[in-house]
């Protein structure tokens, strides 16, 4: 087989793999991630409140890059607070944004990486059609045509929040995902927010997941329920 052969046939083989992934649609193990689903199809603003496992990062990164290659918007964009417990920080990390950013992406990658190979994934970046953003990196831009995801909004406070929503442009979807269990700051704002979307009637769906819709194995959600129920 010649070379030019043998890197048709890759590409055939990457094509094929995209279209087994394509044919997949994302199907809910849960009722309320059936809510979650159709509030992602359907909703402007999106918040995902909830614990550990319930999903939330999961489906907003498929729905995102699934909304991407069917041509329904122009990029995605990825925020994340680069928060950590005191005892768990690793100290300065080398490298460029992305690089930097990497080691707390692994849960939006993983959602994506059942839509897309890695190869079209790396595409898209270069291409600029996904972009990962630090809070430093947000203040004066508006972001339109985009389906913009917050990840570990629970470590962000007022201002950081008042900064990213107001920073949606023209026809972009903000996806908000955060649990009020896992807050690692002392001033988090989610709680807030997701009270001035009640009180000021805003467009926006918040769907809130409990300990019964956890889909990870049967042991983690046992101990998550466990854990729920033993503390105050």
């Amino acid at each position: 087989m010649t070379k030019a052969a043998r890197r048709a046939a890759r590409r055939n083989e990457q094509n094929a793999r995209e279209a087994a992934k394509r044919s997949s649609p994302l199907k809910p193990k849960t009722p309320k991630q059936a809510e979650a689903i159709t509030a992602l199809k359907e909703s402007e603003q999106v918040f995902l409140v909830g614990g550990a496992g319930t999903g939330k990062t999961y489906l907003a990164s498929r729905h995102a890059m699934r909304k991407l290659l069917d041509g329904k918007t122009d990029k995605i964009v990825i925020c994340r607070p680069t928060v950590a417990k005191e005892k768990h920080k690793q100290g300065f990390l080398p490298g460029g944004l992305e690089a930097k950013l990497r080691p707390w992406l692994v849960p939006v990658l993983d959602g994506m990486v059942a839509e897309a190979s890695n190869t079209m994934i790396d595409k898209l970046k270069n291409d600029g059609r996904l972009e990962f953003l630090s809070f430093e990196h947000m203040r004066g831009r508006s972001i339109p045509d985009a389906v913009i995801i917050l990840d570990e909004a629970q470590n962000c406070d007022l201002q950081d929040l008042r900064m990213f929503l107001t920073r949606t442009g023209e026809n972009s979807q903000v996806i908000v995902c955060g649990d009020l269990d896992q807050i690692d700051i002392p001033n988090s704002g989610l709680e807030t927010v997701l009270d001035m979307v009640e009180d000021f009637d805003l467009d926006a769906d918040i769907i809130e997941f409990g300990p019964e819709d956890v889909v990870r194995s049967r042991a983690a959600a046992g101990w998550v329920r466990a854990f729920s129920r033993s503390q105050p």
